[in-house]
């Protein structure tokens, strides 16, 4: 795979970049939280998978918690494992452990695909694009659309810096069309920002994990991990 070079910012630019972060940063409104996943679908938690759940509640808001707090027994959003937690931060360290629990690697970084990989595509792009609304950087969410292909929904809308930048693959482990996905790359070509899109990756085999090293410019290289599906079952 060749390298593509990255323009490396100067004296000025650098700095230049982190007071545009800075002040970014500190002048955000106060209401810009973290997005929920509940406003993007309306699949009540009792119809998802348990590490779908587990997922969802290690990575879920505090107005999520507060929200499912109250569900009655019996009712389509009721879960015990929250239901029996005293406090939000409780009950995301009892989902995380429980995660852990299963002894796979990366498990929190599969969770951020287990959380979101029932929504639709649109959604996923929406939640994508929120997301990357409240902070600088790569951005991503996925699903699985079908055996063996995955759909990869990524943006990179809040700039940091005063270069345009250029999104590319750095590495990669059971795709057999990465070399069609870096072409997507390229064709986006160089810009401030990416609005979300969504691309699809085919496994080389599609019972295993994959992964994919993605960059934005001169920013931290996002390792992308993948997880196999079906996804484990949790006992």
């Amino acid at each position: 795979m060749a390298k593509q070079k990255v323009r490396p910012l100067g004296r000025l630019g650098y700095w230049t970049g982190l007071l545009v972060g800075t002040l970014a940063l500190f002048s955000a409104p106060a209401a810009m939280a973290a997005c929920r996943v509940s406003d993007f679908t309306d699949i009540p938690l009792t119809s998802l998978s348990e590490i779908q759940r587990l997922a969802y509640v290690s990575q879920m808001t505090r107005t999520e918690y507060d929200s499912l707090k109250q569900s009655a027994p019996g009712s389509k959003d009721y879960y015990p494992l929250i239901a029996k937690s005293a406090s939000a931060v409780e009950a995301k360290k009892n989902a995380q452990s429980k995660l852990e629990s299963l002894h796979i690697d990366n498990s929190a970084d599969y969770a951020k695909f287990w959380a979101l990989d029932y929504l639709t595509d649109e959604k996923l792009r929406e939640y994508v694009t929120c997301s990357s609304k409240r902070r600088p950087g790569l951005v991503f969410g996925g699903r699985l659309d079908k055996p063996g292909i995955f759909n990869l929904s990524f943006a990179h809308i809040t700039p940091v810096g005063v270069e345009k930048i250029r999104l590319q693959v750095v590495a990669s482990r059971n795709i057999t069309n990465i070399s069609q996905f870096e072409k997507f790359l390229k064709g986006l070509g160089e810009q401030d920002n990416f609005t979300a899109q969504t691309f699809s990756l085919h496994l080389s085999n599609r019972n295993e994990r994959a992964v994919v090293v993605m960059r934005a410019g001169w920013e931290t290289p996002n390792f992308v991990y993948i997880p196999a599906y079906p996804a484990p079952a949790v006992p």
